[in-house]
């Protein structure tokens, strides 16, 4: 079996040196077509030579979507890695690539782990993998992580591709120009086509990060915006697309909305049962969300979000048993901060509900540590906790922090602090503040209704 790299360059022929000389220190690997497509380079780059290099040179920078296609058109292998130039491979990276792919033949694309990366796939490793022995290091550190981890996108820097998926699903658009959102473009065509991806999870990939937009002089946070946008204007008018974004916005009702007409128009779409089941787990309907998430896990069975998401809807539907088993097999999976700190959330929201204050408080402030609390979700429950435990005057400054935080409800608990102070005027203007708040609240709306009618207005 022949693998052909495509690495899409353009200048920086240091980096794309030090690319290649990883490459040439692979092991166990597939015979490799290594074909470095010079996007206009001005440094040298087109000289480059080495044991099975190919140069294919541009006149101008296309774009790494561009450069990317161009390579593809000419490689021969039956799989394909996309490649950055700013990266180096651990010696057993493409190995650990390939094996994961290899595991089932739904899976289209799998990625590797990195310093630099979006998604699930980054670690917390440092600058260590910039050496060779660093990037040895990291691999004997991962040997014992699980292989698989099932995603539903994968980041372009370091992609490993069946050559047979892209024939049916076509290969990158160009229209994303210098880069960003291309990935995206590129894993959803294949999630709706019904392939799994997969981060291989033994399989390390040094990023410098950015290196190609430096050079050109690019605001990276603007071109993000940018493709963001051309995503957007891609995918609207399409219903599977339109659930991606909503996704991407965080309104898990207007995905799943979308999700439904999604799936007829996509019959082989698993991620409309993601889309569907966290629409019914914000409705508050745990047993129609559980029924979404294990129908994803049939089909992408190491999906660690859709794991601990029914987790979550097994506590609340009252299966404590079945949603620690759930958590304990999510658990052995690399979880990355954000999953940690849900984690750490469902467990405090169970202990607190089961009578158990004092633990709840502990699950809810290591998940304060983990990733802080931006909107004062965490500091409501703790205030919760304290409340429950007498300590009043904790309680409500706790409160305090997440109401300042943005937290609607926390003006709620806060009302409920000044009742039980005895302080009615100040409750009730809690209570009016809350109502603002949080509109939504039933427990705001009555308790204001009743101390209007004890505490004269003004």
């Amino acid at each position: 079996m022949t693998c052909s790299v495509v690495i899409p360059c353009h200048n920086r022929v240091d980096l794309t040196r030090a690319c290649l000389q990883s490459l040439q220190h692979q092991v166990a690997a597939p015979d490799l077509e290594i074909l470095v497509v010079d996007n206009g380079s001005h440094d040298g780059t087109s000289q480059l030579t080495g044991s099975g290099v190919r140069v294919l040179s541009l006149r101008e920078n296309l774009g790494f979507a561009a450069g990317v296609n161009h390579g593809l058109r000419h490689a021969r292998g039956d799989t394909v890695l996309v490649l950055n130039n700013d990266t180096q491979l651990a010696s057993n990276a493409l190995h650990e690539l390939h094996r994961a792919l290899d595991r089932d033949r739904t899976i289209a694309a799998a990625g590797a782990v990195s310093n630099e990366v979006k998604g699930h796939a980054q670690i917390e490793v440092g600058r260590r993998g910039e050496s060779a022995a660093g990037r040895r290091q990291i691999a004997d550190d991962l040997r014992s992580a699980p292989r698989l981890q099932d995603v539903t996108t994968l980041s372009g820097l370091c992609l490993l591709l069946r050559r047979t998926a892209l024939d049916t699903v076509g290969v990158f658009d160009e229209r994303f120009g210098h880069g960003n959102f291309e990935d995206d473009d590129l894993c959803l065509r294949l999630r709706l086509h019904g392939h799994r991806l997969v981060l291989a999870r033994r399989a390390f990939v040094h990023h410098e990060g950015h290196a190609t937009f430096s050079a050109l002089g690019l605001d990276v946070f603007a071109e993000i915006r940018r493709r963001r946008l051309q995503f957007d204007a891609k995918w609207q008018s399409d219903p599977a697309g339109r659930a991606t974004i909503a996704a991407l916005d965080d309104d898990p009702l207007g995905a799943g909305a979308a999700a439904e007409d999604g799936r007829l128009a996509w019959p082989r779409w698993a991620d409309a049962d993601w889309h569907l089941g966290r629409a019914a787990a914000a409705q508050r309907d745990p047993q129609r969300a559980a029924r979404h998430f294990t129908a994803l896990l049939r089909h992408c069975p190491q999906h660690v979000d859709a794991q601990l998401a029914l987790g979550a809807c097994q506590l609340e539907a009252g299966l404590p048993e079945a949603a620690q088993a759930t958590f304990e097999f999510a658990a052995r999976q690399p979880l990355s901060r954000v999953q940690q700190q849900y984690l750490l959330e469902q467990l405090g929201a169970h202990a607190y509900r089961s009578g158990r204050p004092g633990d709840a408080a502990a699950s809810f402030r290591a998940a304060a540590a983990l990733g802080g609390d931006p909107r004062g979700i965490l500091h409501n429950w703790i205030g919760l906790c304290q409340l429950a435990t007498g300590q009043l005057d904790a309680a409500e400054r706790t409160f305090t922090t997440a109401a300042e935080q943005g937290h609607g409800i926390a003006h709620t608990n806060l009302g409920i602090c000044a009742y039980r102070r005895g302080d009615l005027a100040a409750a009730r203007q809690r209570f009016a503040t809350a109502c603002e708040r949080a509109p939504d609240d039933p427990v705001a709306r009555a308790n204001y209704a009743k101390l209007c009618e004890l505490v004269p207005a003004g």
